[in-house]
C-alpha cells in the first residue's frame, strides 16, 4: 500500500523524499519549505494576529501569503507550458571512459524562456542505486538552441542504464515546484582503468602437437647447429673433429628458438569494486595477444555470455558482467568457471586447459567467506587436472587483530570528504589463504 502511495505521489504531486520510514515531499505543488512557512502563515494569522490584534503580524502573514500565492501561480503555470511544450534531448559520450574519470553527457534544450526568479532543474535518473545525483540548472532566456554538458563520475565499470530525465521548474526561494519525469532509454558505457605494463610471466594454459613455431630472426638456441665457417664466426666456433675427418671448416651456431603456439585461459574474480583487477587482466590479455598467443577469458557473474577471444571483448565482457558478479556475490564461480572449461573443450577449440590462470583482489581473499568459495574452487580444478595459478593484486593495507588506540579511532573522523581511506585487510586471513596455496603447490603471483 505505501509502495502504491508513493507511486501516485511521484507521478502526480513531484519527488518524493523520505523521512525514516514515512515517505513525503510537500503538499502539492508546495515544497517542504512552503509548507512550513504556510504553517507559520496559519499560526500568525490565528494566534497574534487574531488574538491580540497584533498589525505586524497580520502584515507579515498577508505578505508571505501573497507571496506563496504568487509563486505557486507562476510556477506551476510555467512549468505546465514547458512540459507540454519542451522536450530534453540526451546525448551520452561515444567513447567509453574509465571508472571515476569525467564522463561527459550533452543535455540539448530548445529555445525557451523562463520568468525572473524561477529555474529549470534538469537530473538524469536511474534504477541504479549508484548512480550520481548530478543536476544542471536553467535560467533566463535564450531565442536559441541550448547545449549543455552534465559531468558524471561514476563509482566503478558497468554499463550505467539512464531511465528518465527529472526536470523541476522552481522559484527562487524554493517554496513551490513542478517536477516531472520525461522516459528515456540510454546508457553510458564505464570501462576498467588502463594499465600499461605487467609483470606477470608468460603462462600458456595448453599445448597442441605440432604447433611449435621456428623464429628464424631471432636465433637464441643453444650452438648446435652447424654451418660452413666464416672468418667473423672466430676460432672458438670452428668444428675441430670435424675438421681432421673430413678436411672442411665448419662452425657452430645457435640454433632457432622455438616458441609455444597455446591457449592463456583466464578466469576473472571481480566485482564491482574490483576495476583494478579487470584492469591487470586486460593488461595481460594484451601482452599475451602481441606474442601471437590466443587467449580466452571468462569471468564470474557473466550469465550464459561466451568467453572473449580478443582484447575487447575481455573488455566487452567485464563492463557486462559487474552486475551479475555482484548479485551472485562468488555463487556462480564454480558454474561460470565450468562454462569457460566447456566452451574451450568445445568442438570448436578442441583445448585440454591444463592451467587456469585466476585473477582475484588481495582484498577479497582476506575475507573469509570468500576465501573459502576460491579455495573450493581451485581445489575442484585441481581435482579436473587443472592447475590453478592466482594472480592477486596487492591490498593496500594489512591490519592486525590488536586493538585500534584512541588516535587510529579519531583520525578516520578528520579526514576530509575527498579523501579515501585505505582499505584494511585482516593480514591473517590473507596469510593463510598464501600458506594454503604453498601448501598445495599452486602458483600465487601478487
Amino acid at each position: 500500500m505505501r509502495q502504491e502511495i508513493e507511486t501516485f505521489l511521484r507521478a502526480d504531486w513531484g519527488v518524493v523524499h523520505r523521512v525514516g520510514r514515512f515517505s513525503w515531499s510537500g503538499l502539492g505543488p508546495l515544497s517542504m519549505r512552503g509548507v512550513v512557512v504556510l504553517l507559520y502563515v496559519a499560526y500568525l494569522l490565528s494566534w497574534p494576529a487574531s488574538g491580540k490584534s497584533d498589525i505586524i503580524s497580520a502584515s507579515i502573514s498577508y505578505g508571505l501569503l501573497g507571496v506563496i500565492a504568487l509563486a505557486l501561480l507562476v510556477v506551476v503555470l510555467q512549468g505546465l507550458l514547458i512540459r507540454n511544450r519542451v522536450t530534453v534531448t540526451v546525448i551520452s559520450p561515444s567513447s567509453g571512459a574509465s571508472a571515476r574519470e569525467v564522463s561527459r553527457m550533452a543535455i540539448i534544450l530548445p529555445p525557451l524562456r523562463l520568468l525572473p526568479l524561477t529555474c529549470l532543474d534538469i537530473t538524469l535518473e536511474s534504477p541504479l542505486p549508484e548512480f550520481p545525483k548530478a543536476a544542471l540548472r536553467v535560467t533566463g532566456h535564450e531565442p536559441h538552441e541550448r547545449r549543455l554538458a552534465l559531468d558524471l563520475s561514476l563509482p566503478h565499470r558497468g554499463s550505467w542504464s539512464v531511465s528518465g530525465v527529472r526536470c523541476e521548474v522552481r522559484d527562487a526561494a524554493g517554496l513551490c515546484r513542478l517536477s516531472w519525469l520525461q522516459p528515456l532509454s540510454t546508457a553510458i558505457e564505464i570501462a576498467p582503468p588502463v594499465v600499461e605494463e605487467t609483470r606477470l610471466p608468460l603462462i600458456s594454459s595448453t599445448q597442441r602437437p605440432g604447433d611449435m613455431l621456428t623464429d628464424t630472426l631471432n636465433r637464441q638456441g643453444d650452438p648446435f647447429d652447424i654451418k660452413a665457417y666464416h672468418p667473423s664466426d672466430g676460432m672458438k666456433k670452428i668444428v675441430w673433429k670435424a675438421f681432421a675427418k673430413r678436411g672442411e671448416l665448419l662452425s657452430r651456431h645457435p640454433e632457432a628458438s622455438m616458441t609455444p603456439e597455446g591457449f592463456v585461459v583466464m578466469f576473472v574474480l571481480a566485482r564491482a569494486a574490483d576495476d583494478v583487477v579487470c584492469a591487470q587482466a586486460l593488461a595481460y590479455s594484451r601482452a599475451v595477444t602481441e606474442l601471437k598467443l590466443d587467449i580466452v577469458m571468462g569471468c564470474e557473474g557473466c550469465d550464459g555470455r561466451p568467453p572473449a577471444m580478443s582484447v575487447d571483448g575481455c573488455t566487452t565482457l567485464l563492463v557486462d558482467s559487474v552486475w551479475g558478479a555482484e548479485a551472485h556475490d562468488g555463487e556462480t564461480i564454480r558454474s561460470d568457471a565450468t562454462a569457460l572449461i566447456d566452451f574451450c573443450e568445445s568442438q570448436a577449440l578442441k583445448v585440454r586447459v591444463r592451467k587456469m590462470i585466476i585473477f582475484c583482489s588481495g582484498a577479497r581473499i582476506a575475507d573469509p567467506q570468500q576465501a573459502k568459495i576460491i579455495l573450493a574452487l581451485a581445489t575442484w580444478l585441481a581435482g579436473q587436472g587443472i592447475d590453478p595459478i592466482f594472480c592477486l593484486t596487492e591490498p593496500a593495507r594489512l591490519v592486525g587483530a590488536q586493538r585500534q588506540t584512541l588516535a587510529q579511532r579519531i583520525l578516520p573522523l578528520l579526514r576530509s570528504e575527498g579523501d579515501e581511506p585505505l582499505a584494511a585487510v585482516p593480514a591473517a586471513t590473507y596469510q593463510r589463504f598464501l600458506s594454503d596455496c604453498l601448501a598445495k603447490q599452486w602458483e600465487v603471483f601478487v
